[in-house]
């Protein structure tokens, strides 16, 4: 009896395992879509810039945006809009996946930039260091923006948010270089032949 209740206990402590190896590699793998993202895209602005022959050096802003769902719980209070990107479900975001978009994004505020995926050697600044910016020189941002950093442009990146199969996913991205001096987009991206392509883009800006 001893015996089978030692094999029993062995064969639990196995699922146990395993079921924690599945959610470990499971995390690795959204971790490891994220930066593939985010690689890509940098790559391409990059490439965009010097075609385009534009010189100015950039600071990457990697953003955590929280999503803002178009139905909201009554206990639930929706991310301010500065770090939140607008949701609505649709034929690739479905209502029915509503669970899964909630707990990836309560995960967002989970993140931490590690900047060694980033592929290539950039300079970084945080979310928290532009709004401590803004809020203590308000119109003069930019100029101690500058006294800091130097002459350089905001290029920003939203972490990106992912549909339920990991085949499509949201990203926001903006570049400011002054007040009267930037725009930026909403997209949604499709990974086509090895390779993240927009298939919509959408709340363009300028300034």
């Amino acid at each position: 009896m001893k015996h089978y209740l030692f094999l029993i206990l062995l064969l639990l402590i196995s699922c146990k395992k395993n079921e924690a190896r599945k959610e470990i590699i499971q995390k690795n793998e959204t971790l490891d879509l994220k930066y593939e993202v985010l690689n890509q895209l940098i790559n391409d602005q990059i490439k965009e810039d010097s075609i385009n022959g534009i010189l100015h050096d950039n600071i990457y802003n990697i953003a955590v945006k929280r999503i803002s769902f178009e139905e909201l719980n009554e206990n639930e209070e929706p991310p301010p809009p500065v770090l939140a990107l607008n949701f609505s479900y649709d034929s690739i975001f479905a209502i029915n996946d509503s669970s899964y978009y909630k707990h990836q994004d309560r995960n967002l505020i989970n993140f931490n930039l590690q900047k060694k995926k980033i592929k290539k050697k950039l300079d970084f600044i945080t979310t928290d260091e532009i709004l401590k910016l803004s809020a203590k020189y308000e119109r003069n941002f930019w100029k101690q923006f500058r006294k800091k950093y130097g002459d350089k442009c905001i290029q920003t990146f939203s972490v990106p948010f992912f549909n339920k199969n990991k085949t499509v996913c949201l990203v926001q991205n903006s570049m400011s270089c002054g007040p009267l001096y930037g725009g930026g987009s909403t997209s949604i991206y499709k990974k086509v032949n090895g390779k993240w392509k927009v298939i919509y883009s959408y709340n363009h800006w300028v300034s």
